[in-house]
């Protein structure tokens, strides 16, 4: 049995290392008791007006990206039509074989999934029902808002919140999340880039587009063990404080060496975040293949890890410089012709925001109710 981290009300603040109460049941990563980590207060009759007031906040804010998701598409029609430059990448539009765009579909629906499974390790505590829609929910916002995922993340921990779930197990479950979805990216980065330079992989063998991407991410990946390591440090120095510093440093050491944990056990759920970075690259592929000659997956894929680091920037769904990115990495790994890559990007920019915006959209709405008007928080029970 894969080994599960345990979180009860007697977890070690710093080191995340969780130890249950002697003759209880401790339980796992996706599978925490409600009653863990729950900060007491009397119960509220009636809504929370302050609930309410989010619920609308959230629900103005994911209307009014999806109002600029559609005007971004709508202009860009027009361009790829009116513009003289642009218009072969349209009529390539015209021809798309429509069976690879299906599968695209398919690949972005099966992405969505991977997510949930994933989300579902971390955040098993909120319930089978609640845990998938908050998650498609999730992906919704990081569809629409983009800032690397970090608004969907800010919606989990509101909602983590209204359950009465403290705000220290609510920043370490966001920061692991958070690492489990990034780590794929990096490690990706890492051996993809290193793989085409010393020629295991086809592709482009210039060292600025493969060597320096997978030394950067080497970099990354020891960078934030170290940094972890050191706010474990700092946050026992904390211990007595309790305050934002101390919770900002267990959470980032705590959410570091959870995702490490987690790793070491091989829990099966982590196929998920493997799932949700493969199937979003897998769609790219195949919308190239919609529109020309099959090119090499992993050149797509190390234009893919690159060119959506664009994705960071605190721009609405990442537009613009998301379809810059990717289509100038395409073409320095040398697929052609531009129009083709063209063509392709925006047919894949339009399903991988569509597809996790509508039917995360559809979820969202779906426990909109239920999440304005959240049941009291829960005190633990005098033995734990």
């Amino acid at each position: 049995m894969a080994q599960e981290i345990h979180e009860t009300a007697d977890e070690h603040p710093v080191s995340g290392a969780m130890v249950a109460p002697a003759g209880e049941d401790s339980a796992g990563a996706g599978e925490d008791r409600t009653t863990s980590n729950i900060d007491p207060a009397p119960p509220t009759p009636g809504p929370s007006r302050s609930a309410e007031a989010a619920m609308a906040a959230q629900s103005r804010s994911l209307r009014n990206s999806l109002v600029v998701l559609a005007i971004f598409f709508a202009i860009v029609a027009v361009l790829l039509l009116s513009v003289p430059g642009l218009r072969a990448a349209a009529e390539r539009i015209t021809d798309a074989r429509l069976g690879w765009i299906a599968t695209g579909v398919g690949f972005e629906l099966a992405s969505c999934a991977g997510y949930v499974v994933l989300f579902g390790l971390v955040f098993g505590m909120l319930g089978r029902r609640l845990m998938s829609r908050l998650s498609l929910s999730e992906l919704a916002v990081n569809s629409v808002v983009s800032v690397s995922g970090l608004a969907g993340i800010a919606l989990g921990a509101w909602v983590l919140r209204t359950r009465g779930v403290s705000v220290e197990r609510i920043a370490k479950r966001s920061v692991l999340i958070f690492m489990l979805t990034s780590a794929v990216n990096v490690a990706a980065t890492a051996v993809i880039g290193l793989g085409i330079w010393v020629g295991l992989l086809p592709g482009s063998r210039n060292a600025l587009l493969t060597l320096l991407p997978a030394i950067a991410a080497i970099a990354v990946i020891a960078g934030t063990l170290a940094l972890a390591a050191w706010a474990r440090r700092g946050a026992e120095r904390r211990i007595g404080s309790r305050g934002r510093v101390y919770v900002a440093l267990v959470a980032l050491s705590g959410g570091v060496f959870d995702a490490l944990d987690l790793i070491r056990a091989r829990d099966w759920r982590l196929l998920g975040a493997v799932a949700y970075w493969l199937f979003d690259v897998a769609t790219l592929y195949v919308c190239l293949l919609a529109y020309g000659p099959a090119p090499s997956f992993w050149a797509v894929s190390m234009a893919y890890l690159v060119g959506m680091l664009a994705n960071s920037l605190p721009i609405p769904g990442g537009l613009v410089a998301v379809e810059g990115g990717l289509f100038g990495m395409l073409l320095l790994f040398g697929i052609r012709p531009g129009s083709l890559v063209l063509a392709a990007v925006v047919t894949y920019r339009a399903i991988s925001l569509w597809v996790p915006a509508l039917i995360g959209s559809a979820a969202f709405l779906s426990i909109r109710g239920e999440l304005a008007h959240p049941p009291p928080p829960v005190a633990p029970s005098p033995g734990a």
